[in-house]
């Protein structure tokens, strides 16, 4: 019971509030339902009296006034009065449903939302520690899940119990022996179908959260590395890998589903031969048939209602029971949104961003870094000035430090020791207002499945896009031929991870990207490894023209891509060595 009242905890007041009137509103559906039952024992009991109005004449007096005078007419009149009741009993049921999953859908578009940028807010480090598999299930399947799956079958499962609670209150007026029977073997056998299934349920949910991430994780490795699994004929061992994790996932759901169903059977046969008792017990105790008929009547449509209700409470209680998983693993997370939410604080806003200033120098001071997980540090006090203006050349061998730095310069990771100072400023003080001046070219540029101008003005509206500083950046990439030559010029697509362009033409899409944000400090990591030497020897061209006006930091194994840089930055022994270019590397 404590786990269905849990998705109450990550709402605000306010919607808690929304929920106790869905609630309400969800009480009274449940007494038209018993009125709309109880209902029928009245007109069968009718039905059963040819002389009901002789015998009362106040309502015969009253019938008689709308002109009905005979028993027939009685009768059709009061069936036509009860289908009203039915209609409008229904129609209630279905604006009430509408509410329930209106506050659901709504709730879930924006908690997934929020959960998408609470991913974007993490830090750097948290998306090293975690497998895009696992926050893609998260984003594709929690909110569905949370809201769809565990939010409206509770607030369902609160109406089917209430529900039953009053259809067994209208027994208990009727025939209150009967209705003691009924709650004693509906109870009884809910509580001990829920009690029996709930383990199995419960590991069957573990099991399927479990491997629903790693089949998505199988997919995506497969597929997002096509080229290279078709060249060495790996696509075998990915099919043969997600099979394994899709099957466990898919053995999870089947046991489910199984377990699921199995409650109805028995429900409906212990329904049924208790009905049957019933009657043989009635007779044995000496009551007429035609006395127990108008009973029978109203108990055989109490348990037409009861039976289903039974049966949906164990299945809505399990199907809760099935996806609690994922959604306590992602509990904290929701907390964190619902405590946003409350105090209306925004994440990802960055239009009160200040652009740190930049005009003199980057410094250096001590700078250390260790990874969480790491037994010793890949930088161990560096220190080195960068002056504005300049073209400064990284290099070193793999391993030595020379990514942690620009990851560190990037903001992406923070240094577990010394500092980097803007102007005197450090720039953790500010940083998202110092990458306001950087733009990062890595060595593996990721296009998204957009036109060439989309992919250059990434984050602008194709409408807002200034396609004359597009032209000019395409120059300045050595683009601009290229792109005039196709039939839809820069609105050429270029498909998923620009799967249609060449390695090269990526690289200087990725450069030509850079170039569009007119940045103060430009970083290149391998940025023309992917170039051939006239195409790399223009592109250098270009960054030589800009040299002066914005600060170049570019990291390169081929050293003459740096043979114009003002001095070179050598990264060795968790240090770093200055060489300037007369001196021998």
């Amino acid at each position: 019971m404590k786990s269905l009242f849990k998705i109450f905890t990550i709402f605000t007041p306010k919607q808690l509030r929304y929920c106790i009137f869905i609630v309400f509103c969800m009480v009274i559906g449940a007494m038209l339902e018993a009125v709309g039952i109880g209902a029928i024992l009245p007109l069968i009991s009718i039905m059963g009296q040819p002389d009901f109005l002789p015998m009362h004449p106040l309502i015969a007096h009253y019938a008689s006034l709308a002109g009905i005078t005979t028993h027939i007419n009685f009768i059709i009149v009061c069936a036509a009065a009860l289908g009203v009741v039915y209609v409008l009993k229904n129609a209630y049921i279905a604006w009430e449903t509408k509410l329930q999953i209106d506050f659901s859908m709504k709730n879930q578009i924006y908690y997934s939302k929020q959960l998408l940028a609470e991913y974007f807010a993490k830090p750097y480090m948290y998306h090293l520690n975690h497998n895009s598999a696992t926050l893609l299930r998260n984003m594709n399947s929690s909110g569905a899940i949370v809201f769809s799956s565990i939010l409206v079958p509770t607030l369902t499962l609160f109406t089917e119990v209430i529900t039953a609670v009053t259809i067994w209150l209208m027994l208990v007026i009727v025939d209150s022996f009967t209705a003691i029977v009924v709650a004693g073997i509906m109870g009884g056998m809910v509580y001990v179908i829920m009690k029996f299934f709930r383990k199995k349920i419960s590991h069957a949910g573990i099991i399927q959260n479990k491997y629903s991430t790693e089949y998505i994780k199988w997919v995506n490795q497969g597929l997002g590395a096509i080229k290279e699994t078709k060249i060495l004929h790996k696509e075998a061992f990915f099919l043969t890998e997600f099979d394994k994790s899709y099957a466990r996932y898919g053995e999870a759901n089947r046991k489910f589903m199984f377990l699921n169903q199995v409650p109805r059977l028995i429900i409906e046969t212990i329904v049924v031969i208790a009905l049957l008792v019933l009657i043989i017990v009635k007779s044995l105790l000496g009551y007429e048939p035609m006395e127990i008929v108008p009973l029978l009547g109203v108990l055989a449509l109490a348990a037409f209602r009861l039976m289903p209700s039974a049966n949906r409470i164990v299945n809505l209680s399990n199907g809760i029971k099935f996806q609690m998983p994922l959604f306590d693993e992602l509990y904290d997370e929701f907390i964190k949104i619902k405590k946003r939410k409350i105090n209306n604080v925004q994440i990802l806003m960055d239009n009160d961003i200040k652009k740190m200033n930049f005009e003199n120098e980057i410094r250096v001071e001590h700078l250390q870094f260790k990874y969480p997980e790491g037994k010793s540090n890949v930088l161990k006090d560096v220190s080195f000035v960068i002056p504005k203006g300049k073209f400064v050349g990284i290099i070193g061998h793999t391993g030595a430090g020379k990514t942690t730095f620009v990851d560190i310069l990037l903001g992406l990771l923070e240094p577990t020791g010394g500092r980097i100072l803007v102007d005197g400023a450090d720039i953790f003080s500010n940083i998202r207002g110092w990458q306001m001046n950087l733009a990062y070219v890595p060595q593996s540029i990721y296009l998204i499945d957009g036109t060439i101008k989309e992919n250059i003005a990434l984050g602008i509206s194709a409408q807002d896009i200034d396609t004359k500083h597009i032209d000019r950046v395409l120059k300045m990439a050595e683009l601009y031929e290229f792109v005039q030559a196709l039939p839809d010029g820069m609105d050429t697509m270029v498909g998923e991870r620009g799967v249609k362009l060449s390695g090269g033409q990526r690289q200087r899409i990725g450069i030509a990207r850079a170039l569009f944000t007119s940045p103060t400090v430009l970083i290149l990591d391998e940025a023309t490894s992917a170039l051939d030497n006239d195409t790399e020897r223009h592109i250098t061209d270009t960054v030589l023209r800009l040299k002066g006006e914005i600060t170049i930091i570019a990291i390169a194994h081929r050293i003459s891509t740096l043979k114009n840089c003002d001095f070179k930055i050598k990264f060795m022994n968790q240090n770093v060595k200055i060489f300037n270019d007369e001196d021998v590397i």
